[in-house]
């Protein structure tokens, strides 16, 4: 059995999740340790975060269906395609059992 590796390249998507996860940890770390005052912009952190994290698992999952939809047209066109080859093959078959 051959298996093989993919290449896994970083995209603003990726760059969008971890940046969120990390917004949101740094500042719940700081306000567990009383480094960081509470003016309504800091409270707005998380918020951002979130919204950070959110933006990029919305790119991927719309890149996910995107690459799905390509892979249900394929799909689509092999069951003519087979279809196709099977009345072909029926032809051939019916030639070949006549006297």
């Amino acid at each position: 059995m051959t298996t093989l590796k993919k290449k896994h390249a970083y995209d603003i998507a990726d760059l969008l999740i971890w940046l969120g996860i990390a917004v949101v940890t740094l500042w719940a770390l700081g306000k567990v340790m009383g480094w960081i005052s509470s003016p309504v912009w800091v409270d707005m952190i998380p918020i951002f975060g979130g919204i950070a994290t959110i933006a990029g698992i919305s790119i991927k999952v719309g890149r996910v269906l995107q690459k799905l939809d390509v892979v249900i047209d394929d799909v689509e066109g092999m069951k003519d395609e087979i279809k196709t080859i099977d009345k072909r093959v029926t032809v051939l078959e019916a030639s070949r059992t006549e006297p």
